[in-house]
């Protein structure tokens, strides 16, 4: 049966609102005046799922959580401040969530029950709420949510502008060649071709390579969309992640940028749930899953097994060999004073910026080397057709 929203008013003038399922707003109706309830509003609830969940943004899951904890200060009990963010969500993939979150809140399940049934709520969200629920803190957790989704937007955000320009850069570089080798130099080409005379070697091998791109320029666009899916594909394997998530561990440069984020990334989701209250083996399970690398998460397996024998964090993330040295005599020391979840969050607030400036120096590197590229090859192209002119004119360089 087809899901409706409704407000209707008692018999004492109180508004309620709720949604239910019915044959049709006729029988709604009936059923609603038989129960003593006048219909103010009826509308059907829009079921949605599949690729339109993937259009919900971590942005906004942070705006959600913000207007749920600022509902929630409000003396508003969950099912309500549900309910008004369901009507009132910018996004109607979100307020139809929401609306099936708000009907399992409704039938008597917990809101991280019904949160978990929904992908766009990662594992740690669930678990934050979770902890919440048990100590009787929502309140507090939604506000430590809202705050560990703030600093993870602005972290990718600010990791995000950092590599805007040299991207586009490339891409704008690679299209200009792109053009002179398709469409500029063949002209260029019929031209000293229908001339008949001898060509320099640059101009020759120039002309050789143009020909060749322009003559099959589909088969090389064709094997490179090939090559990203079938690595795409790959990815998407038990073996093909391990593999790939190796190879960014082995690879010079991106090695040191992935390790930190990855640390930071573990540091400040494990610190978040220990605040949270959620249990020290679950925080490390969850934090595990969202390292983002195959290979770490089976390493860090020594932390949790480490822990559940009672032999403390220090140690065993140690002999993970994750963390470099500085970290565990970090973590060390946190664990000594009682201060283990500010210890994390420390660590990754100092990875965060770390990884930030990293990254931006590497930026800043690549931006002069993109330009040097970019300027050799235009260079040899100019170059090449300067010297075939000259040549034919018989002017001498």
């Amino acid at each position: 049966m087809p899901l409706y929203s409704y407000e209707a008013a008692d018999r004492y003038g109180k508004k309620v609102s709720a949604s239910i399922e019915a044959e049709d707003e006729t029988a709604l109706k009936r059923d609603l005046k038989k129960d003593g309830l006048i219909p103010l509003r009826i509308k059907p609830v829009e079921h949605r799922g599949g690729p339109m969940i993937s259009r919900i943004t971590r942005k906004d899951l942070l705006v959600f959580t913000q207007e749920l904890g600022n509902l929630l200060e409000s003396g508003l009990p969950i099912d309500r401040a549900i309910y008004i963010l369901s009507e009132h969500s910018g996004k109607s993939t979100m307020r139809s969530i929401l609306q099936e979150v708000y009907i399992d809140i409704q039938r008597g399940q917990s809101l991280s029950q019904s949160l978990a049934k929904h992908k766009i709520f990662p594992r740690v969200y669930v678990n934050m709420v979770k902890a919440g629920e048990i100590g009787g803190i929502m309140e507090a957790v939604i506000r430590r949510l809202a705050a560990f989704l703030e600093t993870t937007v602005a972290f990718r955000e600010e990791l995000t502008s950092a590599l805007i320009y040299p991207l586009l850069l490339t891409g704008v570089g690679g299209l200009a060649v792109a053009v002179l080798m398709i469409y500029v130099v063949p002209k260029f080409a019929q031209i000293f071709e229908d001339m008949g005379q001898a060509l320099p070697l640059p101009t020759l091998i120039l002309m050789g390579i143009s020909g060749w791109v322009a003559s099959y320029w589909w088969a090389i666009v064709a094997l490179i969309v090939a090559g990203v899916f079938l690595i795409k594909s790959y990815s998407k394997t038990a073996e093909g992640r391990f593999f790939m998530d190796g190879l960014k561990l082995k690879t010079p440069v991106v090695r040191g940028i992935h390790m930190k984020l990855i640390i930071a990334r573990f540091a400040r989701t494990l610190g978040t749930l220990l605040t949270s209250g959620v249990p020290i083996l679950d925080a490390i399970r969850v934090s595990r899953e969202v390292v983002g690398n195959e290979v770490v998460s089976e390493k860090l397996r020594v932390l949790e097994e480490g822990v559940s024998k009672g032999r403390g964090v220090a140690a065993p993330i140690k002999e993970s060999g994750v963390f470099p040295p500085i970290v565990s005599e970090m973590i060390a020391v946190g664990e000594e004073a009682g201060r283990l979840e500010d210890t994390f969050l420390t660590v990754a607030d100092r990875f965060e910026s770390e990884s930030t400036a990293t990254i931006k120096r590497a930026a800043s590197l690549l931006e002069p080397a993109m330009i040097l590229l970019m300027g050799l090859i235009v260079g040899f192209i100019v170059i090449s057709m300067l010297v075939a002119v000259f040549s034919i004119n018989e002017i001498p360089i």
